[in-house]
């Protein structure tokens, strides 16, 4: 019985995060060099890295990882909620930045609603450069 209300809470809770959905490609810029590596890079973000823990108000979390010889990766979270903090499970951590890489070939910026009284932004951009 546990495993069925479980099971049915995800189900309701996966419906109710993936509403208010809107989103854009960026039609300049360069190229993901390697999709897999940055979806990976985002995945070790989301679960133990820079995207963990409490998102204050308006709070932005970013993380930049050199992908090469002047070629950066840049990730960035934004709670643009201004009353209400809140925790961003990895999975959603993930499926935000990666939707912005596996589906466009040169990053995007998404706005996402579906936790209470939430709207996240999430961006994933691969650009010429360095890290500061």
């Amino acid at each position: 019985m546990q495993i069925l209300i479980n099971f049915t809470s995800l189900i309701v809770l996966s419906t109710f995060s993936f509403t208010g959905v809107s989103g854009k490609c960026f039609t300049s810029g360069i190229d993901w060099s390697s999709k897999d590596l940055a979806v990976g890079h985002v995945e070790a973000a989301c679960r133990g890295g820079v995207f963990t823990g409490v998102f204050k108000p308006g709070q932005r979390k970013y993380l930049c990882v050199r992908a090469g010889e002047n070629l950066k990766w840049e990730f960035a979270i934004t709670n643009q909620n201004t009353r209400d903090s809140f925790d961003l499970q990895d999975e959603h951590c993930i499926g935000g930045l990666s939707n912005e890489v596996r589906g466009c070939d040169k990053g995007g910026v998404s706005s996402v609603s579906g936790w209470e009284f939430s709207i996240v932004s999430f961006s994933s951009d691969p650009n010429v450069g360095y890290c500061n």
